[in-house]
């Protein structure tokens, strides 16, 4: 005996164009979107931040062979290589702090 399942007309609202691939990575990256489970209808501006905004920057040099992995890696995440490289730092900071 079949049962009638209703499928929901629900349908969230699309989310604005991005004007570059890192601008939404690093949005995606950086906001937590659990807010959108919720409630579908809630505003991409009004997502609460991850982490306050990045108030230092910091320069690394790499070889040319360790930045061809990090964006290879990066690619395959779907972030962008400044996101990955933030991140791991970040892990490794806190495995040994």
């Amino acid at each position: 005996m079949k049962k009638n399942i209703k499928m929901s007309s629900y349908r969230p609202k699309p989310i604005p164009p991005f004007k570059t691939l890192d601008e939404e990575a690093d949005f995606w990256d950086t906001h937590d979107v659990s807010e959108l489970f919720k409630d579908a209808n809630t505003s991409l501006s009004a997502l609460p931040l991850l982490e306050s905004e990045k108030e230092e920057s910091l320069t690394v040099r790499v070889q040319k062979s360790v930045k061809t992995k990090l964006t290879r890696v990066a690619r395959a995440k779907g972030v962008n290589v400044g996101t990955l490289t933030r991140m791991w730092l970040i892990e490794k900071l806190s495995q040994v702090a």
